[in-house]
């Protein structure tokens, strides 16, 4: 991309503000695109508005100053921000997200210009409250949406590539010598994070039991360790499997920061998940993964450069709980079956495994 010419504007902006509050998968598909306005923008200074509890999780990020803020939950939450923000310097303003709470931050932030989503990935009014709002093209993965967004606020008309730099995400070394002191046992481990953000994202827990002494039997050399966040749902489905598997495994649930979560994935062999920020996390650290989907399209929201990678029910979770074509529905639509997952059977998920050439090696 650095080769690259690109139409500049007269007087770059001397101060770009970007919001995307949330979530971990779609901060970290943001990446190539905030790259990008740097390398566009050298000498401009560029702010990230982010979610407090996981602003860690760019802690190792330097092209952008991130600035861990309070989603308001409240009237008086929402006076608060306004009146903190009300003398601060702004300047010109991008936003990247498209729910209530990020569009009532755009609307309150007194920047210079608002920049935002026209169609088709306005939601929630979204346009409403920019000074421009940019079309773009249908059925674009969500990188290529946050992507093509930063071009067009920076005039930008050449196509460019998204590459594997563009999405990396940096580990520090504390966090590397922490996840190596737990993984010292073996140097080979699988990677399970079995729970997504809903649970009708979630794949039925039986089948990562017998998923996981599956993969006991036929590959005894590799280790599993269990990830996940500290929710008290997570815990509870991680301690059920550690329970009911014929062989024991690492169980990290709830036991690492995201940090330390990216840098045990950097030092898997694979990771197997559904669709959830952790995929995305080990994605952003460059290691081979499977992703399950069933509930959304893995060519909207699925592990960047790895889409071959997933197992992909949608279309026939489209057929059977929407009774339309996949290609009849709206391209972010989320399919509201908490049977969609049970679509994926252990067979395909092995057999994905067993096809992965990271793998096998």
């Amino acid at each position: 991309m650095r080769s690259q010419k690109y139409m500049t504007q007269p007087s770059p902006p001397k101060k770009i503000t970007l919001i995307r509050l949330s979530a971990i998968g779609d901060v970290l598909m943001l990446l190539p695109a905030v790259r990008l306005l740097k390398r566009h923008y050298p000498d401009t200074q560029i702010d990230w508005l982010i979610d407090r509890p996981i602003a860690n999780i760019l802690a190792e990020v330097k092209e952008v100053n991130v600035v861990p803020v309070d989603k308001p939950k409240s009237l008086r939450a929402y006076w608060q921000f306004k009146r903190s923000w009300e003398h601060q310097n702004v300047g010109q303003l991008i936003s990247f997200q498209t729910s209530f709470v990020s569009n009532m931050v755009m609307m309150l932030l007194p920047a210079e210009h608002k920049t935002g989503f026209g169609f088709p990935y306005s939601r929630e009014g979204h346009h409403l409250f920019t000074n421009t709002a940019h079309n773009l093209p249908e059925h674009l993965h969500q990188v290529e949406i946050f992507f093509e967004l930063a071009k067009k606020f920076a005039g930008i008309k050449e196509g460019l590539t998204i590459t594997a730099e563009d999405l990396s995400l940096p580990i520090s070394a504390n966090d590397t010598a922490w996840a190596s002191q737990q993984l010292q046992t073996n140097s080979q481990w699988v990677a399970i994070n079995p729970c997504a953000s809903t649970q009708e994202k979630t794949w039925p827990i039986e089948r990562y039991i017998t998923l996981i002494n599956d993969l006991h039997k036929h590959y005894p050399d590799k280790s599993i360790v269990l990830t996940g966040g500290p929710s008290a749902e997570e815990v509870e489905f991680g301690a059920q499997i550690e329970q009911d598997i014929e062989a024991s495994c690492l169980n990290l649930i709830g036991k690492t920061t995201l940090t330390q979560l990216a840098a045990v994935f950097k030092q898997a062999r694979l990771v197997i998940s559904p669709d959830t920020g952790p995929l995305h996390l080990a994605n952003a650290v460059a290691t081979p993964v499977v992703g399950l989907y069933a509930v959304t399209r893995p060519e909207y929201i699925g592990p960047y450069q790895q889409l071959q990678n997933c197992l992909n029910a949608y279309p026939q979770a489209a057929e059977k709980y929407m009774h339309k074509p996949a290609d009849q529905l709206a391209w972010q639509k989320k399919i509201p079956s908490l049977e969609a997952m049970q679509l994926i059977s252990v067979e395909q998920v092995l057999k994905k495994i067993q096809s992965h050439p990271s793998f096998s090696s």
